[in-house]
């Protein structure tokens, strides 16, 4: 071995060692300040039943989130985040009781989430006065701005959650290692996981699991849609690096994986090449729209 050689292997299982201990973070991230919990469940217990807000208002939400950022050619992780924030808001209890039950208070809510993210996670910022007229002046510059601080200070300023994608990054770099796979194959892996994490937002019933155990589900979804030799050689090495961390266990992983297969079936049945590809949300539509049918305000 030259003194080159053992150079790079030092690089490399340092950087190894860099994504193994960023991934044992994010883990721990989760199951503590960036937890979520079933605030939709906790809505049914409220009198007003009848307006509460339900898993396809949220759906429709996220949508709406898609088409945004695709219009203003932003990331769609942006999307994960921005829903992060406000499915983290909304699981504390003294916020549940009052957005839960106005719908247009969630969709400030939602609009004020977005505005945090893509602050955060994109190059470009878009001032309240934007959303404000996509509003058609249902929100003011000051609703959206009161509707971002309020967020921030509900969720004590913690804003950098790992998202679905992110622990499913950091948990492939481990395994890109350990495999000799095709770089086609490879890209079309980590596609596939991309795609499943977006589809993961969409779904309330997923949203609130731990990204981890979406990242995983994602991962392994994906791996099935592989050549027999990869797939193989890949379970290996996911299944090795799973008993290294504190993932959920089986069970939970099983449900998910489940979950995500029909959300994936149904998307391809509606020949949505992505999450927010439906004619009700084309580009240029506004935010109120979306939740019209169960909306008095506008």
């Amino acid at each position: 071995m030259t003194k080159g050689q053992h150079r790079d292997e030092t690089v490399v299982a340092e950087d190894k060692t860099m994504v193994a201990e960023a991934l044992s973070a994010m883990l721990e991230q989760e199951r503590s300040y960036y937890q979520c919990h079933d605030y939709l469940g906790v809505s049914e217990s409220f009198s007003r039943k009848n307006t509460a807000i339900t898993h396809d208002d949220r759906r429709q939400v996220v949508d709406w989130c898609f088409s945004f950022v695709d219009t203003l050619s932003f990331q769609r992780e942006t999307v994960a985040i921005a829903m992060g924030l406000l499915d983290r808001f909304l699981s504390l209890p003294s916020a549940a009781s009052a957005a839960l039950c106005d719908h247009r208070e969630f969709q400030l809510l939602a609009i004020g989430a977005l505005y945090i993210a893509i602050k955060t996670n994109e190059r470009v910022a878009v001032h309240g006065n934007f959303f404000a007229s996509l509003s058609r002046g249902g929100y003011s510059v000051e609703d959206i701005e009161d509707a971002e601080m309020l967020l921030l200070t509900g969720l004590s300023w913690r804003l950098n959650g790992p998202t679905s994608l992110q622990v499913a990054s950091h948990i492939l770099s481990l395994a890109y290692e350990q495999v000799i796979v095709a770089e086609d194959t490879w890209c079309f892996l980590l596609d596939e996981v991309k795609y499943q994490t977006e589809l993961a937002v969409r779904d309330y019933t997923l949203a609130i699991q731990r990204r981890s155990t979406i990242a995983l589900a994602a991962i392994f979804n994906a791996i099935e849609r592989l050549r027999r030799d990869d797939r193989l050689d890949l379970f290996i090495a996911i299944s090795s690096i799973v008993n290294q961390f504190s993932f959920a266990n089986a069970s939970a992983l099983c449900a998910t994986r489940c979950r995500l297969h029909v959300a994936t079936a149904l998307a391809i049945a509606m020949n949505r090449t992505h999450p927010s590809d439906d004619s009700s949300h084309g580009s240029g539509q506004t935010f109120d729209s979306t939740l019209s049918r169960r909306t008095d305000q506008f």
